[in-house]
């Protein structure tokens, strides 16, 4: 039931990024909702779930939309899995760590991105990337947060209740 449920947000995920944040978009930049779920689930369900999620989530938006195949789902994975190690003895209910969550992660996988996309192409406008990319799509990412995790938070907690009932009646 989690696997169908993960795949079905993931899913809905890359279909709502791609279509209807398009017409939302500020200053032509959209917020990187992957990063908000991949975010979410890692601390939720910690490290192998993050990295699983963040890689499945990097490939769809890779196969779709990106210029080399893998780069997406490699940044995305060691985002999900970083954000889950560490945080096995939090409590999920703290609100104010996903959002120290998804900035780092948004900072570290647009900064990445850079490097590995346009530094090598001796692209070296950094301050410009910065200003016009990456800090309005971090302040449009951080805004949409907490709606976001509040969802997962409360989908992730029904869906354990479900498998504790499960497990109880087998």
């Amino acid at each position: 039931m989690r696997f169908f449920v993960v795949s079905v947000i993931i899913i809905l995920n890359f279909i709502i990024q791609s279509t209807l944040f398009s017409y939302i978009e500020i200053f032509g930049i959209n917020p990187n909702t992957a990063i908000i779920i991949i975010v979410c689930f890692a601390m939720l369900r910690f490290e192998i779930e993050g990295a699983l999620i963040g890689f499945f989530a990097g490939l769809i938006q890779d196969i779709f939309f990106g210029n080399v195949i893998g780069l997406n789902a490699l940044l995305y994975t060691v985002i999900g899995y970083v954000c889950g190690k560490p945080f096995k003895d939090l409590y999920a209910e703290n609100y104010i760590l996903p959002l120290v969550l998804v900035g780092g992660s948004s900072l570290f996988f647009n900064f990445s991105y850079y490097v590995l996309n346009f530094l090598f192409r001796a692209r070296v406008d950094i301050v410009h990337y910065f200003t016009t990319i990456i800090m309005p799509e971090l302040l449009y990412t951080l805004i949409i947060t907490m709606p976001i995790f509040i969802i997962i938070y409360r989908i992730d907690l029904s869906l354990e209740t479900r498998e504790r009932k499960n497990k109880r009646y087998t």
